[in-house]
């Protein structure tokens, strides 16, 4: 496969190189006449031979298990910090890239993000409480109701 796939490349890079250089002749010679049909032709044959070449080169898929991964950092909680560099600029760990967002132990860190989980509980002890008067806040906004 990989002999074809080079194959395939070297091919349509030598039909796109000599598409380019039709085209490049025509118009200097014949500059208000439109192209010859087997130009716009032979540039699309390369560009397909070109990716078909690109596309059996490349490596195969990996499946995605980012959801696995993600699942098992918010229950198990990063296992390294960061760390620092010679110019002094921080590095977060390579295991959280979710950590520039700002969550810590299980609270959302985003300015004026509105955390469902938070307003869940918030709510269920207002219940607990007898369900009189109550401060809710929708991101930086705080409402009072009595």
């Amino acid at each position: 496969m990989p002999f074809l796939a080079a194959a395939l490349n070297v091919v349509g890079a030598i039909f796109l190189a000599h598409a380019i250089f039709s085209t490049h002749e025509h118009t200097s010679l014949h500059p208000l006449s439109p192209l010859p049909r087997d130009i716009p032709l032979e540039l699309l044959l390369s560009l397909a031979l070109l990716t078909t070449g690109i596309v059996l080169s490349s490596p195969p898929l990996k499946p995605i298990q980012w959801s696995h991964w993600a699942g098992k950092i918010s229950r198990e909680g990063p296992s390294r910090e960061g760390y620092v560099t010679r110019e002094g600029e921080e590095v977060l760990g390579d295991v959280d890239p979710y950590a520039y967002l700002g969550l810590e132990a299980g609270r959302e860190g985003r300015r004026g993000f509105w955390g469902p989980r938070e307003a869940r509980e918030r709510f269920l002890g207002w219940v607990k409480e007898g369900g009189e008067g109550v401060r809710l806040r929708l991101g930086s906004l705080w409402c009072e109701y009595t």
